[in-house]
């Protein structure tokens, strides 16, 4: 649900895909939210039009020539997102700062998308949107 350092995310055909090495955030990072799409802003009254990680994901899929016929689970990085004793799932108000950083190990080949959620429907704690800066290395491990 939260990874720790060392630990492996896992594709729906039970093949590691990511290992957290670093993490100089407070996190929590989740596992829990799936992706917003058209059906949630709908049902709360949004509309389907309304923008959506579900879309956007898909879209950046179509500009290189994938389709998928499902969406895959997300990875809320710098989201924080917390099981609460009674079980329900909360998001609370971010607690990481410019210059944290996650690192990660990628286990095989993958096509990483990033979204930056554009939910302003949904009651949580304010917007706090920031740069983001993504660096590949492609060196090979020795």
């Amino acid at each position: 649900m939260f990874p720790k350092i060392g630990q492996a995310i896992y594709a729906d055909d039970d093949e590691e895909i990511l290992t957290l090495m670093e993490d100089t955030s407070p996190g929590p990072h989740g596992l829990l939210v799936p992706p917003c799409d058209p059906t949630m802003y709908r049902l709360r009254g949004a509309g389907c039009a309304h923008p959506s990680c579900h879309d956007n994901f898909h879209n950046a899929l179509a500009r290189r020539g994938i389709r998928l016929g499902r969406t895959p689970p997300s990875i809320c990085l710098f989201q924080n997102i917390v099981a609460n004793d009674d079980g329900a799932i909360a998001i609370g108000v971010n607690a990481s700062k410019a210059g944290d950083r996650v690192t990660f190990r990628v286990d095989r080949d993958l096509v990483f998308i990033v979204s930056a959620c554009p939910n302003d429907v949904f009651k949580r704690p304010p917007l706090q949107p920031t740069d983001l800066e993504i660096a590949i290395d492609r060196t090979e491990a020795a």
